[in-house]
């Protein structure tokens, strides 16, 4: 009883080791520390950079992209958004362009070590990659995206939204061999991605968002960690008697 009871002890470890992980990397810290912004029309983007709008909620005048053929005129200069009908998860990210690909060289590893550029997403725990989704769209055709955690868990929920402002961006040219398959069966075009991540703030706040997550999982780890374990001895030694 007394092995059993410590791998039991090791295996509830483990499992509030994975839901620490799952809670720190999927909570939707972005959006508390964001609040509630101002929505962007169109004449508000006639004075300002790319970088001040996307990933910003949309106003009523931002275009509305509908099918594939307005997916397809639309320019890469264009603010669009889109109110997708579905959502498909590809498992492919790209590392985003605020995280730092390069790490700090050590003794061992004088020249240091270089993050790839395309990555599995399951293998992302500190969020340093942005998955490319297929965004069904009212025609039932589909287009490549990347936009934030929060609005593509609403959408897995079924629930409709509108996206942020987003722009047409290329698809990088790394991640091709990787989305080949899934866009093929889908029909989906290559060249371009819907992007409406806000990098600009993202890259402002990653390091407060890093140390947040971390604190929020350790949290966890030791609150579940600790009730996992008690609970099983509570269970275990009333059976035991």
């Amino acid at each position: 009883m007394d092995k059993f009871l410590k791998i039991l002890d090791f295996v509830l470890v483990i499992a509030a080791i994975v839901l620490a992980v799952y809670v720190g990397k999927n909570i939707g810290l972005e959006y508390l520390m964001r609040g509630r912004e101002e929505p962007v029309t169109l004449s508000m983007t006639e004075g300002g950079l790319p970088e001040d709008y996307i990933g910003r909620p949309a106003g009523g005048d931002i275009p509305l992209i509908e099918d594939g053929h307005s997916w397809e005129e639309a320019w890469a200069t264009d603010y669009i958004t889109i109110q997708p009908v579905g959502i498909v998860s590809t498992g492919v990210g790209a590392l985003h362009p605020w995280v730092d690909a390069y790490t700090t060289p050590t003794r061992r590893n004088r020249g240091g070590w270089k993050a790839p550029v395309i990555t599995n997403t399951a293998l992302d725990v500190f969020n340093e990659y942005g998955e490319f989704y297929l965004l069904q769209l009212p025609d039932e055709s589909y287009i490549l995206a990347q936009l934030p955690m929060e609005e593509a868990r609403k959408l897995k929920m079924g629930k409709e939204i509108t996206l942020p402002v987003g722009r047409k961006i290329p698809l990088n040219m790394q991640a091709k061999g990787s989305l080949d398959g899934i866009c093929y069966e889908y029909d989906v075009p290559m060249d371009d991605v819907f992007y409406c991540i806000n990098d600009k703030w993202n890259d402002s706040h990653e390091f407060g968002l890093f140390l947040l997550r971390i604190a929020i999982a350790v949290l966890v780890l030791f609150s579940f960690g600790t009730a996992f374990i008690m609970l099983a001895e509570k269970i275990f030694k009333r059976e035991k008697k």
